[in-house]
Formats: structure tokens, sequence, C-alpha cells
């Protein structure tokens, strides 16, 4: 196996006799959003330039060769903005894996808990609930489909409407099909993968294989039956999300687990905020503003709870230098919320924003990754409302 460890965003040269072309081709066929790839010409000799464009993870091409990402920012502080980014630091079994040293460590170590988890739930009983079912009969069951014999009044079966108490529903199936999307990741032991068959064959007998993704593990419906499962979807939400999905065909099955670097900070942000705000103050995360033919997203907007005025529109770069184009961008959002203050939030960043436009204040605050993660944020959050 033929390993390329890349750090985000820093340059990589390989000389082009010491990787095949086909190698090359896949990751600008399918990664050529996550890695940039460039000829590189010098006196030593030809050879290949590949930079992260702010990924971390995983990314296996065949049988001979993978390319490990690591992120510039600690390993810590990743695993504290994924608690907050996918609503884990509440359940409280994160504190343990702050020992691990590395990604793929940590992603064997949660797919560990989510396991047991799950089979623990299966040991108490899967959560069942009723749900509407049609199926012809020869005998009445429910509510007969009167519309329907009256249009095929030759058949002899009858169309039967009723509740069906079963297992097989959502709440399960994303389960299974988290269980079976970690089982084809290449970073995973091989004591992780035999505890992922195990429960996996645990689940199929009683359950349906469906695709789902990570936007179907939130915003779901909680009861006393099935409170648990909270924390089960916020698991399979972080795995989802991060594993690409692959309906290839071949002897080669492993998925890549990335980590995009952009979004994390941008959920981890808002949701840092949403805990940390004073209590007089909201947030609005990713607001949508639609126009006649188009539409963009605002990453955070912050009110004032009583007279629910726009405060503070603020803008996440996970980089560290600010265009133009961002000056323009959060401009427009601040124009369009009637806000008076517009906010770049940076991890670090090279060049100041420090300006007024009629009435609108532009500035860039750093909400820092290099340091502690809460010494960082309560160090940003005082210099996003000294003027409040």
């Amino acid at each position: 196996m033929n390993t390329i460890n890349l750090i985000e965003y820093k340059p990589f040269n390989i000389a082009r006799s010491q990787i095949p072309q086909e190698i090359i081709d896949q990751l600008k066929d399918k990664y050529n959003k996550k890695l940039n790839v460039e000829p590189k010409y010098t006196k030593q000799g030809d050879k290949w330039e590949i930079t992260s464009q702010g990924w971390v993870g995983y990314i296996p091409i065949n049988n001979d060769w993978n390319f490990h990402i690591k992120p510039k920012v600690p390993i810590t502080n990743i695993f504290k903005m994924l608690e907050y980014a996918y609503n884990l630091k509440s359940f409280q079994f994160l504190d343990g894996l702050m020992t691990c040293d590395s990604l793929p460590e940590f992603y064997n170590r949660l797919a560990t808990i989510l396991a047991h988890r799950i089979l623990n739930r299966i040991q108490k009983g899967l959560y069942s609930t009723y749900i509407k079912h049609s199926q012809a009969l020869t005998y009445v069951k429910g509510k007969i489909d009167i519309k329907t014999m009256a249009k095929y009044p030759w058949k002899t079966k009858l169309t039967c409407h009723y509740d069906k108490f079963t297992q097989d529903i959502e709440d399960n199936q994303i389960l299974l099909w988290t269980i079976y999307i970690i089982s084809r990741q290449e970073t995973c032991h091989e004591n992780t993968r035999i505890l992922m068959r195990k429960v996996y064959h645990a689940l199929q007998g009683y359950l349906t294989l469906l695709p789902f993704t990570a936007n179907d593990c939130i915003n779901r419906k909680y009861n006393r039956f099935n409170q648990d499962y909270h924390c089960l979807h916020s698991l399979c939400r972080f795995f989802l999300d991060n594993t690409t999905p692959s309906h290839e065909q071949g002897n080669y099955n492993s998925l890549p687990f990335l980590v995009n670097m952009n979004q994390l900070y941008e959920k981890f942000v808002a949701a840092w905020l949403k805990i940390h705000l004073p209590s007089h103050l909201g947030i609005k995360t990713q607001h949508r503003v639609k126009y006649d033919n188009f539409s963009f997203k605002i990453d955070l907007i912050i009110y004032h709870q009583k007279t629910e005025q726009n405060l503070y529109v603020l803008d996440t770069k996970y980089k560290t230098e600010i265009t133009q184009n961002d000056i323009y961008q959060i401009i427009t959002y601040a124009f369009e919320q009637n806000c008076d203050h517009g906010i770049l939030i940076t991890p670090t960043i090279k060049n100041t924003v420090t300006d007024k436009i009629r009435n609108i204040y532009l500035r860039n605050i750093e909400f820092c990754l290099d340091k502690d993660i809460e010494t960082a944020g309560n160090s940003f959050l005082q210099q996003l409302i000294f003027d409040d």
C-alpha cells in the first residue's frame, strides 16, 4: 500500500515517475473539488503538486494507493468542533476520545460507540410504531378501498388500508444504512469491522436497507419510547455527512472519509454561538433569501429577542486572507437584512478589515483554532458584542 500524507492547504510534491498517471487521473476526475492537482516543472524533474482544498481525512483510490490528509489545526480542537457541530457534546461520551491522535483512530472509536449503543437498543427491543399500509387481501382488514373495488369489480381480492405495527421504519433504517456505510470504510480496524458485521446482521433480519443522508438524521421527532435514538441519529449524522457514498461496481468497495473543514468551521461557530450567546440575543442559521431568479443563504444573523431587530450579519470563512469578493458578499447580506454590522469570521487572518460603507460597519473577528476552543470563543464573543 502506497500512502501519501498531506496537510490541508499545504502543497505536496511528488515526482511524476513515482505515481502512476491513472492515479492522477482519478484524483482529477473524482476529487477535483477536494484536491488541486497541478504539474510542476523543475530542474530536478517534472512533478505533481497536490494540495488539499480544506478537506481532511482519508481517500482510498484502489488497493495500492491511498491519501491521508491531516488538519492544520490541533487534532483535539477538531474533536471539540465535531462535538459542537454534530450536537455530540450533550451526550458526554467524547471525553475519552480526546486521547486519539488521528482522525482514523477517532473514527474507529466513535464507530465502536455507535455499534455498542445499537446493540444495547436491540437487546431492549427496537422502536416500533404503526405505519399506514395497503394490501390486496382475501379477507377484510382495516378499511376497504371502495373506489378500487368499483373500478376493478372483477378482482377477487379486497384492497385494504390498515395500520401495521412494525420495526421497519426510518428511525431504525437510518441505523442500518449507517452501519453499512461504516463497514465499507477502509480506515476501520479489523475489530471494528467484525463489530460492524455483527450489528449489521442483527438489524438486517428486521429492516429494509435504504439510502439516507445526513439531513435525514436531524429534526426528527422523539418521545419517551425512542428518546435514546436522538443520540444514535446524531452519531449517524456525523458518519453520513463525512463519508462519501459510491455506487460504482468493482472489487474495491472502500469509501472515502472526508471532513470538509470549511463546513465544519461554519457549523461549529453557529453551534457555539447558540449555546454561549447572552439570553437577550437570538441567532438564525443558514437564512435563505429569495429573489426572482436566484437565492442565497446567509450563514448567521444575530438579532434582539424582544425587538426582533437584526443586529449582526456574520459570514464564516475558513481561510487566512479576506478577498474583495468576501467584502462585497457581506455588504450585500447586511444591506438585504437592513443591518448596521457586517462581520467576517475567520480562524486567523493576514489582512484586517475595518471599514464603513454608508451605514454599514464592516470588520473581521478571529475565532482561533490554534488555542483552547473555549478561551478562543470567549475572546471572540467579547469582540463581537462589545458595542451591543
